[in-house]
């Protein structure tokens, strides 16, 4: 399972870089993580990179990142579960 501090604007340009690092995982705790637009299209490209009919789990979203996949109609391709 992947952990991140923040995924802003600010940090995903260099986690892009990274991706390949990250993809492979089905998992992602986010408990305590700054996210932001750019964290939650971050989000999108992994969850998309899985095998066909394969969701990111996130871990811990808080309300704000849960919010955030509501307003965008992207909640169907999460699952999402709290710890």
């Amino acid at each position: 399972m992947i952990v991140f501090t923040e995924l802003t604007k600010l940090t995903v340009p260099r986690l892009w870089k990274q991706r390949s690092d990250f993809f492979s995982a089905d998992a992602v705790n986010l408990g305590g993580v700054k996210i932001d637009s750019a964290g939650v299209a971050f989000l999108v490209r992994w969850t998309k990179s899985l095998k066909k009919g394969r969701k990111l789990k996130l871990i811990n979203a808080d309300e704000d990142l849960l919010k955030l996949i509501s307003v965008f109609k992207i909640a169907d391709l999460f699952d999402c579960e709290q710890r």
